[in-house]
């Protein structure tokens, strides 16, 4: 079949929205009629050469859809189900899945690093050019054919647009606080970045009953949404300012946990000086491959623990679900993430306004 897709040649580049081939579903896959799609700042890292992955590919990760066929094997999933697209797969057998972390299976990993399918190959190509699946996942995409895994079935009741950023930044920024780091009632948390995986940070502190949510950001208007969605104390951040000794007078000494979703060095620093001793500090933020990072080691005398953590630890067979009960009941608020709708030819528009840092997330919606 024939789909619109977003097509990524070189590094550097602007992403082509071109009508590209789409192979039917083979063994344990299903195709999704995508209905909706984050822009996310991982798509972002591919498209400016900061996350070298095979080329060309097919770009999109977070999204939202409604199964229409299923391949032989599937056993989960039927045509006409709604369903989160997450880009972890797994295989269910493999030492990191029997160990309880399937967000890090050997097959899930293998397929990313390909940019195939389980079988080794692609289900998307171009006048006889194959074009490769990003993170098994390739949303940016009127429809895509994904591993069964990597699709959760929802409820029918919830708008697509919303049940997108599920995929990714919710999970990375709920999950971070609920499952890697275990903020427990009453803690203090700081949070340095509110875009779209920090706001949900703020959230999942807010949940997690923290008594004290400081948000830290260079944009006001960022502060003010992550105050909407529950941070008590919000300081500005950016040259001049003194964030750390803001943040640790208003948590009295230091938070009890520090999280930082930018993916920037002096972010991580300052959440590394500013928690208390025996706190803990949480890196959501992707810096470019290859970075490097310095800390003062003097600050393990503290006791200090730094973690990182990839999609919050989630599982996803899980943590979905969940995730979409809690936005269903009201405990959870999406839709305030949502800062612009758009279609899929102004994705490259969208990818320039991510990297100037305006909006919290943006979704691209398929008719």
């Amino acid at each position: 079949m024939k789909t619109q897709a977003a097509v990524l040649w070189k590094p550097g580049q602007p992403v082509e929205v071109l009508e590209v081939d789409l192979a039917a579903p083979k063994e344990g896959e299903v195709l999704v009629r995508i209905g909706a799609c984050g822009v996310c700042h991982s798509d972002l890292h591919v498209v400016d050469g900061h996350l070298p992955e095979p080329l060309p590919l097919v770009l999109g990760h977070e999204a939202a859809g409604v199964v229409e066929e299923v391949g032989p094997g599937v056993g989960s999933l039927e045509p006409g189900d709604h369903v989160v697209l997450a880009l972890v797969p797994s295989c269910g057998e493999c030492d990191e899945c029997r160990r309880g972390r399937p967000n890090f299976c050997s097959l899930g990993a293998r397929m990313a690093a390909e940019g195939t399918l389980a079988d080794g190959t692609s289900r998307l190509s171009l006048n006889g050019t194959t074009l490769h699946h990003f993170n098994s996942i390739s949303s940016f995409a009127s429809h895509a054919v994904v591993p069964e895994s990597a699709a959760v079935r929802i409820r029918a009741d919830v708008p697509l647009d919303a049940a997108a950023l599920v995929g990714c930044s919710v999970l990375t920024g709920y999950g971070a606080v609920a499952n890697t780091a275990g903020v427990e009632e009453g803690a203090t948390v700081a949070v340095w970045g509110c875009g779209g995986v920090g706001a949900n940070v703020v959230q999942g502190a807010r949940l997690a009953g923290a008594s004290r949510i400081v948000a830290v950001d260079t944009r006001p208007e960022k502060l003010e949404l992550a105050r909407e969605l529950g941070a008590t104390d919000v300081v500005q951040a950016g040259d001049g300012e003194d964030a750390v000794s803001a943040v640790r007078d208003l948590t009295g000494g230091g938070p009890d946990y520090a999280f930082e979703a930018i993916g920037s060095e002096r972010a991580i620093q300052e959440a590394w000086q500013a928690t208390r001793a025996g706190g803990t500090v949480v890196v959501v933020g992707i810096m470019p491959r290859g970075s490097t990072l310095t800390i003062d080691p003097w600050q393990f005398m503290s006791e200090k623990t730094l973690k990182g953590t990839f999609l919050g630890s989630a599982r996803i067979q899980e943590d979905v679900p969940r995730l979409v009960e809690l936005y269903h009941s009201g405990e959870l608020d999406l839709d305030r993430l949502v800062s612009r709708k758009l279609p899929l030819a102004e994705l490259p528009e969208a990818f320039d306004r991510l990297r100037a840092g305006d909006g919290v997330r943006q979704v691209v919606v398929f008719d």
